[in-house]
């Protein structure tokens, strides 16, 4: 991951990326547990459908051209957010 992220406030290059993992509690999933349930099932056909008809053929034109691929069905598997942390301003973003 050689992308470097600019703050949007400062511009500077010092900027750190960190990994948010959402969590719930139990009151929260006995309400929505099902559609929770529901929405990982979805969140995971999706996520499927994006490894199948675009990650897996673009993998194939990139290693052609030997390019790298970024695979773009991660982002569904997992459950982080990307926070990043400026080090100079001390803002805090989301890219």
């Amino acid at each position: 991951m050689a992308i470097n992220h600019k703050c949007p406030r400062c511009g500077s290059p010092r900027v750190q990326m960190s990994g948010e993992k959402s969590k719930h509690g139990c009151f929260w999933m006995i309400l929505f547990g099902i559609y929770y349930f529901f929405w990982i099932m979805i969140k995971w056909i999706i996520g499927l459908v994006i490894f199948i008809l675009y990650d897996w053929w673009m993998a194939i034109i990139k290693a052609v051209s030997g390019k790298g691929h970024v695979w773009q069905c991660k982002k569904w598997f997992s459950g982080y957010k990307r926070v990043f942390y400026c080090h100079d301003c001390g803002y805090n973003f989301k890219a």
